[in-house]
């Protein structure tokens, strides 16, 4: 009968590929949410500024 042993490898492989998949993934996620954060959502606050400031954002 084979031993359980073959199977820490196997184990141990799967763990730091999940740890390595976490950490990539929620590294990426911020770093993208940074950029988004700092580049495109102060422009979007600039267009909008624009808007109100000519007046046509009270406009219905």
């Amino acid at each position: 009968m084979p031993s359980a042993t073959p199977l820490k490898p196997i184990v141990g492989l799967f763990k730091r590929r999940v740890t390595r998949d976490l950490g990539i993934g929620l590294g990426g996620g911020l770093v993208v949410a940074t950029v988004y954060w700092h580049y495109f959502d102060k422009h979007l606050q600039r267009v909008d500024n624009y808007y109100a400031k000519n007046g046509r954002a009270s406009e219905k």
